[in-house]
């Protein structure tokens, strides 16, 4: 079996609140359960900045059901790569958003301001890696 990781930004089209973000993370964590895929979903300043991680195809097809939905657009493909083990494995679908420590992080990546496209694919992959220790609970 092929294991990949993906990870991708996006920007909301609307307002996300924290019912809309809780209903997203308990939809992917039931379908991710079932999928055996895990990752982490990072939301802040209307932009979703999300690795995913698992079997090659399925994770290819969830992405193309993420990439149809209407509460995003300008879904860029950040980086795509085969994988001996998930990074994320503990995570269904793990949730960090605006915090001390995410502001922290900005900080060091000299980011006034979240724009997860600007990043590169292996500043995205340590931004949610180092975050997905310090979770929110949703």
């Amino acid at each position: 079996m092929k294991l990949v990781r993906l990870i991708y930004s996006s920007a909301v089209t609307r307002d996300m609140s924290l019912q809309d973000l809780k209903g997203i993370l308990d939809c992917a964590r039931s379908n991710n359960s079932s999928l055996g895929i895990c990752g982490m979903l990072c939301y802040e300043n209307n932009y979703f900045l999300q690795v995913l991680e698992g079997e090659r195809a399925k994770v290819s097809e969830l992405f193309i059901d993420i990439a149809d939905d209407p509460r995003h657009d300008e879904i860029e493909l950040l980086g795509f790569e085969y994988i001996e083990k998930p990074l994320f494995d503990n995570w269904k679908m793990g949730y960090a958003g605006g915090s001390p420590i995410f502001q922290k992080m900005l900080e060091k990546l000299e980011m006034d301001a979240f724009e997860p496209g600007k990043l590169a694919p292996r500043q995205a992959l340590a931004f949610l890696h180092h975050l997905s220790s310090h979770q929110s609970e949703i």
